[in-house]
């Protein structure tokens, strides 16, 4: 029961968890197939499952959730966690040790949340849509798809120094957080 409407949302939904996802499968370059397999089956399936929560939640109770003055403290926060991301990125990729980061649970669950946020404003759209719960499930499988291909499509680029790679994926980092910044002042 994809429409038109629901997948397109879901696409542009989609479009920066891919982009973490991306980042993400950079950074799983040098470990073991079946590590890097089990963490892009995680990353994609938290993407997927927290766009889903997301834009459940805001089509159940949406117009219960409005900014308050406070708000912006909280797109500022998103922002921070992305540039502080990018600069614990970037310090590996300047570093000379063989040490990899490890992205635990904790860590990829605040990822899967700082990037839902757009998906609960979006849902409350569709609060008024009877059976709402079905377009959330599509955006999530819709989520979980397009971050597979964002994951695996970082896979290819294996062959490029893994240091330019960590740096390329900080300045995906940096430019979300910065993303965030810009799109609140403007």
């Amino acid at each position: 029961m994809f429409s038109i409407e629901t997948t397109l949302l879901g696409l542009a939904l989609a479009l920066d968890a891919a982009v973490v996802t991306f980042a993400i499968g950079l950074l799983n370059l040098e470990s073991s197939h079946k590590l890097k397999f089990s963490r892009g089956f995680l990353t994609c399936s938290l993407f997927g499952i927290f766009q889903f929560l997301m834009v459940w939640l805001g089509s159940v109770g949406g117009y219960y959730l409005s900014f308050s003055s406070y708000g912006y403290l909280f797109q500022l926060g998103v922002a921070l966690i992305f540039i502080i991301i990018g600069i614990r990125v970037l310090q590996e990729s300047l570093d000379d040790d063989d040490e990899h980061i490890e992205w635990g649970l904790f860590p990829m669950l605040i990822l899967a949340f700082a990037t839902s946020i757009d998906a609960l404003a979006a849902g409350v759209s569709l609060g008024t849509i009877p059976m709402a719960y079905m377009s959330a499930i599509e955006i999530g499988i819709i989520t979980f798809f397009t971050c597979a291909a964002a994951y695996l499509t970082s896979m290819v680029f294996k062959k490029i120094p893994a240091a330019w790679l960590l740096r390329f994926a900080s300045m995906i980092f940096f430019f979300l957080g910065g993303r965030i910044i810009y799109d609140y002042y403007s």
